[in-house]
């Protein structure tokens, strides 16, 4: 365990070194599981400034590969194995052509985020576009796959649903539903921190997305501010789901990818020791900290990792009410066995929800505190103007038809089954 910390401890000190140790204020860097290659590839473009993406040497440990496996070899997915324009009853191509690019929305190391326009619904989505020689570069084909698989599976209100996804040779698209309320990260940095009523809606909404995951046998690993967003009427969604992983049992099943972000990531994840779905709870535990003081509690973790960062005793800011605190201190217990979660109803019963009607704010029945400003269809003025001014002109239509994967040049059988289409977004 040791060697390992260190490994990881040492790449992150030698990056922020490099980078004269400047503050960076979105999206600080994320650790992106790769199997080979221990060193920093990827940049990403923050405030103008183009930040590094860590990338650290971590295989999947065995029997997390052989349940993976026994996975891809039930007779559902084999049935899934076939691309959707194969079956008739769906629409027998969809291609860039069917979408109209509006905006930039955001860009990260694989691809961007793009508004589009689709004429014949008459309908705003979000196209997510990503390269796959990037992709198989930086060996992310199996997170890129997993996170198609779980938005075609998902169908719940607080998290972004899928309408279609589609190929060329290049490139992969995911068009999913726009929500024109933007990223949690920009209200929040626009508000400083939030008051807890507001707080305490957006956390509510958000340990109801996470539970559907977890029911669902699906880890998170990335919740974040930059991965929430709000739609027209102030309800959260979760979004990118890059990160996140099936489990075959998320009760009992382990897993040993080290990913995320450190700022919000459980620190059992670091130490390569394994992990289940409490580290979920322990990123709500950090969120619900910044959306009330303006900061995480473990910033330090910004420029290093270290693990006395984890273990201190957390400091109870001014504007945390105890109530307040007290949950944030049992979702980010370091002692996993003493972490609020493994019973979902241990956290819908703490104090700090006791005026939450838990039924009702599932049915979105509850107003949201705050109602984002909307000027008009397809408005991007709740997203980043770093990102919505830049040029869109480098999305390129040519050639962009739906493909079978299995005759594209190296790339025979690797994304089978990435096509889809949901029936719902015809009526």
């Amino acid at each position: 365990m040791g060697t390992i910390f260190s490994s990881i401890k040492d790449c992150l000190n030698k990056m922020f070194s490099q980078s004269d140790n400047k503050s960076i204020n979105k999206d600080e860097f994320n650790i992106i599981p790769q199997s080979e290659e221990k060193n920093i590839k990827n940049t990403k473009n923050i405030n103008g400034k183009s930040i590094p993406l860590l990338t650290l040497s971590d295989d999947e440990d065995k029997k997390e590969i052989n349940n993976n496996k026994k996975l891809s070899s039930s007779k559902g997915d084999n049935e899934k194995e076939k691309d959707a324009y194969q079956s008739k009853e769906f629409k027998s191509k969809v291609t860039l052509n069917d979408f109209q690019i509006i905006k930039l929305l955001g860009k990260g190391a694989f691809g961007k985020v793009l508004l589009v326009y689709n004429e014949e619904l008459k309908k705003y989505f979000a196209m997510k576009t990503l390269r796959k020689d990037y992709i198989k570069k930086n060996q992310q084909t199996k997170h890129t796959k997993e996170e198609r698989k779980i938005l075609e599976k998902i169908d719940y209100p607080f998290i972004s649903k899928l309408y279609y996804a589609f190929q060329n040779e290049k490139k992969l698209f995911m068009i999913t539903e726009y929500m024109p309320g933007g990223e949690m990260f920009y209200h929040l940095h626009m508000n400083d921190h939030f008051n807890e009523n507001k707080a305490r809606f957006y956390i509510a909404e958000i340990v109801l997305a996470i539970d559907h995951l977890h029911k669902n046998n699906i880890l998170y690993r990335d919740l974040k501010p930059e991965n929430i967003l709000l739609d027209e009427l102030g309800h959260i969604k979760l979004t990118d789901f890059g990160l996140s992983k099936i489990m075959n049992n998320i009760e009992k099943d382990r897993t040993y990818t080290v990913c995320g972000t450190p700022i919000y990531v459980a620190p059992e994840v670091l130490t390569g020791q394994g992990y289940n779905k409490l580290v979920d709870w322990w990123s709500v535990g950090v969120l619900l900290y910044e959306f009330l003081a303006g900061y995480s509690p473990y910033r330090e973790a910004r420029t290093k990792i270290d693990i006395k960062i984890y273990k201190k005793n957390l400091v109870q800011d001014p504007l945390i009410s105890d109530t307040a605190f007290d949950l944030i201190k049992k979702f980010c217990t370091f002692d996993v066995s003493k972490r609020i979660g493994k019973n979902f109803e241990d956290i819908k019963n703490h104090a700090f929800f006791k005026d939450i009607d838990w039924v009702k704010l599932e049915k979105k029945e509850i107003t949201p505190p705050y109602k984002p400003k909307i000027r008009f269809a397809g408005d991007v003025g709740n997203f980043d103007t770093m990102f919505t001014d830049m040029s869109i002109h480098s999305t390129k239509r040519n050639k962009e038809v739906l493909v079978n994967s299995s005759t594209i040049k190296n790339t025979k059988n690797t994304y089978v089954g990435f096509t889809y289409i949901d029936d719902k977004s015809k009526k």
